[in-house]
């Protein structure tokens, strides 16, 4: 059997001793800095989800102004190609009207000068008339 003697006693109250003066001196500071490093690590976790989450939802307004934006480009680009297009008709049609008038009055230049030359023929044939009539009969 088992026979407790003196040096066992003192053996056990050392033991029990150091665990005392060793958690009191050392594996307190350790449990503390444990705790305050567990702290850091959470209120960095916590702090870096918030950062996400601003992220997100600055990434989401960034993108909601962006097709605003594109949207906005676009009814302005409709509106420009609405505008250049009547500009275009309206161009078109001037420049139709003023050949149109530029062909009527060479027209009517040519007319002109047709009628001038029709005339002067006349006065010229007759005359020519005349004088083929004048060898003629001589």
């Amino acid at each position: 059997m088992l026979s407790l003697d003196a040096n066992v006693i003192v053996v056990f109250i050392i033991v029990w001793v150091l665990v005392f003066v060793l958690s009191k001196l050392f594996f307190n500071r350790v449990r503390r800095v444990r705790e305050e490093r567990e702290k850091g690590i959470s209120a960095d976790k916590r702090a870096f989800e918030k950062a996400v989450e601003s992220y997100q939802k600055s990434l989401a307004e960034i993108e909601k102004s962006v097709k605003q934006a594109r949207a906005a480009a676009e009814v302005a680009r409709e509106a420009l190609v609405a505008e250049a297009l009547l500009e275009k008709n309206r161009m078109i049609f001037e420049i139709s009207a003023e050949c149109k008038e530029r062909v009527e009055q060479a027209r009517a230049d040519l007319d002109r000068a047709v009628e001038e030359l029709k005339a002067k023929l006349e006065r010229e044939a007759s005359g020519l008339a005349e004088r083929i009539e004048k060898k003629l009969l001589n």
